[in-house]
């Protein structure tokens, strides 16, 4: 073997090293929460720690599905999510394709603008956002929460949206308007099937923003019909005790369904990503 190809076998036993590192970082804390979900209490506190509990229950999944918030929270969750996916999408990729495609006065100021606004701390939002929805009466709404995740989302996926429309070279849109397409026949038929995977991958970020967001829903939502999963797993804890075992069953009960959705569009997602790396 020469040295080439030694330093080439070297340096893929490297990289499959820090994957394989990386993977455990990444599954070690989930199996830590499906390990602790399925232990009856008396073991989620034993010393030394057990990986694999010696008496496991689904007690604690018979808590969070039939005699707690959770289900209810989670629908509102996917509700809130898939408006706040849907606005941002509608009006992020409106305003990425009239940054990418129209020269107007101060353009570049306002993208730029965009993502400076990004910057700031999502709780010196919260009292202003609080008293604009409770003037138009949209405080505990599932759509209020929506309107105000745009906040979270929209600015990114503005400027995401932007690079991806970029990336689509301008002559085919002339080609399509030349052959009699109107703007909005071309946009539909000829640049959002093009922008596929981009649009997958923006639609994953603006959901996943909402699905995790607390802040906001902790200020915006009171009661059970507008809260969301990350404020109804309050619900397992108090001043005093902390149910740890319904806790992390509730927590694997909301992970699941977005990490089987994310694998099935995962092609897509990484195709995105990738569509907004090359121009733009």
């Amino acid at each position: 073997m020469n040295r080439k190809k030694f330093y080439e076998h070297a340096l893929n036993i490297l990289i499959y090293l820090v994957l394989f590192l990386v993977l455990l970082i990444t599954i070690i804390p989930i199996g830590w929460v499906l390990s602790t979900s399925i232990k009856p209490t008396a073991e989620v506190f034993a010393n030394p720690p057990r990986w694999i509990p010696l008496k496991p229950t689904l007690s604690n999944y018979n808590n969070v599905l039939f005699e707690s918030s959770i289900p209810n929270a989670f629908k509102n969750s996917l509700l809130v999510g898939a408006m706040t996916t849907f606005i941002a999408l509608l009006l992020g990729g409106s305003a990425g394709y009239a940054f990418a495609r129209f020269s107007f006065r101060g353009s570049k100021v306002l993208s730029l603008f965009m993502l400076i606004s990004q910057m700031l701390p999502l709780t010196v939002l919260m009292i202003p956002l609080y008293y604009m929805e409770n003037e138009v009466g949209m405080v505990d709404t599932k759509l209020g929460l929506a309107v105000a995740h745009l906040v979270v989302s929209l600015p990114l996926v503005t400027w995401m949206a932007k690079g991806y429309f970029k990336g689509i070279p301008k002559e085919i849109e002339e080609a399509a308007i030349m052959d009699g397409c109107s703007t909005m026949q071309t946009i539909i038929k000829i640049v959002l099937p093009l922008l596929k995977p981009a649009l997958a991958a923006t639609g994953i970020y603006a959901f996943i923003s909402s699905w995790n967001e607390f802040a906001l829903a902790n200020v915006l939502t009171r009661s059970p019909r507008s809260i969301t999963v990350p404020i109804a797993l309050n619900e397992f804890s108090s001043f005093f005790k902390v149910d740890w075992g319904s806790t992390m069953a509730a927590a694997m009960v909301i992970t699941i369904p977005v990490i089987v959705v994310f694998m099935m569009v995962q092609k897509q997602f990484v195709e995105g990503l990738a569509a907004g790396a090359v121009k733009g």
